[in-house]
């Protein structure tokens, strides 16, 4: 995982384990250099042969499937607006996300005789877990909000095991298989990511002030994107001389220019996308990645963040001096959507390599979890209708939810086209982000700690945790083997 020596600790236990099935292994895309535009169904033919066959390896059981006008019912999170999913659509309405999903919904329920619908609930969870502790299937799948800890899903046996759904082929490509990896515990996979839910599993990435790159005589860090040679140090270099005190009073304040915005939040993604993720779970347990030379010069790296005058710091409104034109870089993961009003000429880079020695950019996720219940009684339906919308969100989705950022202005040059769709292809999924048995690791919080206590004491952290961390994680393991 890392060039220089990491501490490590695997859990190898007694007990029997299940049997894997099916197959995974993560395939490089070519980066396409152009978006397509227009309408959804014009993008798939322009990016598609018109002989492709989305539904070849379930084309026998698609054929001849007829499941009597099943409702296949969603439950999700109520987006308010915002990281709005598209799983359900009404009618076309010339949005073009919109109206690709409503296209392949009507697809897949001619095909199947089914209809799709959808329940949008603030209190989305609590109603799926009543649903299966009920023993009802009033519920076909849930979609969760990107932030959480859901290890109680699977102590709890609340949910399907993705590997033995009839018709579902893991290895395709409409699924993470970085997120199939993350969430397969003792042969067992729990969640699943993929384009059914497209829209929301985003990436953190970094937004580019262009103009102010210009204005400070640099040149757009684009090529160093495309050559492969965008690294920390090239990000200090370029921020090395931006602060300006822009309010003259001496004081460095949100009035004034700087070269990055970040957070707690966002210091602790460059770990991730340095390609350290936190716990990798294995055939017989976990093996846990928090402690190394290498994960030591990064966190020492990112807590110099808070000392570094052209760092803009603020955990509560990192966002707000980005907006007023005065930030060259800004750590981002929020909507997109939320991008389109803005007045900043905005570019998209993918958050540098720590260091030469990186083979590659990753782009850390955490959004787009999806889960079946246990009290589903009958895998062969289920089965057969996740496969075909996932077919048919890669078909329909994947293209439009790229036309609907350009349409809105969110990316606004070829380059940073290019580069979401490096981005989109390299989406990585951490086990410990969404699954913590421990609560130390989950949602920011191993990182963050540093940056926000600025210390860079790792090792008595770590000493400190390790035990807890290592037990927990231990007792999932007993319950997803023996659940």
């Amino acid at each position: 995982m890392t060039a220089s020596k990491r501490i490590s600790a695997i859990l190898l236990l007694s007990s029997l384990l299940l049997p894997a099935c099916g197959a995974s292994g993560e395939a490089e895309t070519p980066v396409q250099q152009t978006a397509a535009a227009g309408t959804a169904a014009e993008t798939a033919a322009e990016t598609e042969p018109e002989t492709t066959d989305y539904y070849a390896g379930i084309r026998e059981a698609v054929d001849n499937a007829d499941l009597g006008g099943y409702n296949f019912n969603f439950i999700s999170y109520d987006d308010n607006g915002y990281w709005q999913i598209y799983l359900y659509v009404e009618e076309e309405n010339g949005d073009v996300l919109n109206d690709a999903a409503y296209r392949r919904n009507l697809e897949v329920e001619e095909l199947l005789n089914i209809k799709i619908t959808q329940l949008r609930d603030g209190n989305s969870e609590g109603k799926f877990k009543n649903a299966i502790q009920a023993g009802s299937e009033d519920f076909d799948m849930l979609c969760f909000w990107a932030v959480g800890n859901y290890a109680g899903y699977i102590s709890n046996n609340l949910v399907l095991d993705w590997k033995s759904l009839p018709y579902v082929d893991l290895s395709a490509d409409w699924y993470n298989q970085t997120a199939n990896d993350a969430y397969t515990i003792g042969g067992r996979q729990y969640f699943g990511v993929g384009d059914i839910t497209f829209p929301v599993h985003q990436h953190f990435r970094l937004l580019m002030n262009k103009g102010l790159v210009t204005d400070l005589g640099l040149e757009l860090p684009y090529q160093l994107v495309h050559d492969g040679t965008w690294t920390f140090d090239k990000m200090l270099d370029y921020i090395s001389s931006a602060y300006g005190d822009l309010n003259g009073n001496g004081q460095a304040d949100d009035e004034d220019r700087y070269g990055l915005g970040t957070n707690h939040a966002y210091s602790a993604a460059f770990v991730w996308n340095a390609g350290e993720l936190q716990v990798y779970s294995k055939e017989n347990g976990f093996e846990f990645n928090l402690m190394s030379d290498r994960i030591q010069k990064i966190v020492d790296s990112i807590v110099s963040f808070r000392s570094n005058q052209n760092v803009y710091y603020n955990d509560n409104g990192h966002y707000d001096p980005f907006w007023a034109g005065n930030v060259m870089f800004l750590g981002y993961g929020s909507d997109p959507l939320l991008l389109r009003d803005k007045e900043v000429d905005i570019g998209y880079l993918v958050y540098p390599k720590y260091d030469d020695t990186q083979e590659q950019y990753y782009a850390w996720s955490s959004g787009g979890m999806m889960a079946l219940p246990q009290s589903c009684s009958d895998i062969e339906r289920t089965g057969l209708i996740v496969e075909a919308l996932s077919a048919a969100s890669n078909k329909y989705v994947k293209e439009a939810f790229i036309d609907k950022y350009i349409e809105n202005k969110i990316l606004r040059d070829e380059d940073s086209v290019t580069i979401y769709r490096m981005m989109r292809d390299r989406a990585t999924y951490d086990l410990s982000f969404n699954i913590d048995p421990s609560n130390k690791l989950t949602n920011y919080g191993y990182y963050g700690y540093f940056m926000q206590k600025q210390t860079t004491d790792l090792a008595s952290y770590y000493a400190k945790n390790e035990s807890k961390i290592i037990s927990k994680y231990q007792e999932l393991y007993d319950a997803a083997v023996n659940g």
